[in-house]
């Protein structure tokens, strides 16, 4: 059999298949473009795409430089399509190989996306500077020098991060949420937002720390939102043991319904760890949670430690 080979320009660092979760019923997103202050309609095919962003042009001879990209559009995001299928529709059908895909695709949609990439540029620009000899980093400090980060800094960055969160999903409590009639819930260009309510967005917590939850949208309908054993223990800024992954059953419940308050609540959380893009089935929804600033909500600050 001959494969064809995969051309596209623009790859999506958040899958077409996802996004389609959030439209409205004529298969179009709102969306909420921070950088241009702009509401758009827009197919999810047309947003959160970068040309060439997984092209890796140094690739040694007689390897596709696009290959990363073939990979997950052949494998990883069909297989996770139909395993978030399950998770909506019937947890309890989910199976071992289920469960592996959740926690791959997890993992690299996680890493995956701009606001990573340019957090990690940033972390290793700083850890060069911090190592260089002093007059050297003075003067890059001073604008003397000038540091430029590669492009492919971003993929050593993944290959690093691989298997790195892998232990920490998978020794976390799964809840699929469901939002009450007439409430909905966003996504954004950082679907996989890490919350800590004694680490107030726009900054991000670590996931070692006992008190971060793991907000993953799953639909306009429902969400992921995973949480370590120890969070109604111990204080959120406790740092919990580096985790072993062994074999085991991930605990996972389902049922629970959130109010159009609470809803509306975690979506200002996932606005506020956003990168550039907010996306909902309608744009009442992206008005409700602060989004296109025309006519945002205002939440007690109470309300965002649900």
């Amino acid at each position: 059999m001959t494969h064809r080979r995969n051309t596209a320009k623009s790859h999506h660092y958040v899958p077409n298949s996802y996004l389609e979760r959030f439209a409205d019923p004529e298969g179009f997103l709102n969306v909420w473009d921070g950088p241009r202050i702009q509401l758009r309609r827009q197919r999810p095919a047309e947003v959160m795409k970068i040309r060439y962003y997984y092209r890796q042009p140094w690739a040694p001879q007689g390897v596709d430089p696009n290959i990363m990209e073939t990979a997950l559009g052949n494998d990883l995001e069909g297989k996770a399509k139909f395993a978030i299928d399950r998770l909506i529709n019937d947890p309890v059908s989910l199976d071992d190989h289920d469960t592996a895909t959740l926690l791959t695709y997890l993992e690299f949609q996680r890493i995956r996306v701009p606001r990573q990439a340019e957090t990690a540029k940033s972390l290793m620009r700083e850890t060069i500077i911090r190592l260089a000899p002093v007059p050297v980093s003075d003067s890059i400090r001073e604008g003397k020098l000038l540091l430029t980060m590669k492009e492919s800094a971003r993929f050593d960055y993944m290959r690093w991060m691989i298997g790195a969160l892998h232990p920490w999903f998978a020794r976390m409590e799964w809840e699929v949420i469901e939002a009450d009639e007439g409430a909905a819930f966003i996504t954004t260009d950082s679907p996989v937002s890490f919350y800590n309510p004694q680490c107030p967005p726009p900054a991000e917590a670590g996931i070692a720390l006992a008190g971060t939850k793991i907000f993953f949208p799953l639909s306009s309908r429902a969400l992921l939102l995973m949480r370590h054993p120890e969070c109604r223990s111990e204080h959120p800024l406790t740092v919990l043991d580096d985790p072993m992954l062994r074999d085991g059953v991930i605990s996972l419940t389902h049922g629970a319904v959130w109010s159009q308050k609470v809803v509306t609540s975690t979506n200002w959380k996932l606005l506020q760890l956003a990168h550039h893009f907010v996306v909902a089935e309608n744009q009442e929804v992206l008005e409700q949670c602060g989004a296109t600033h025309l006519t945002p909500t205002t939440i007690a600050m109470e309300d965002f430690a649900q």
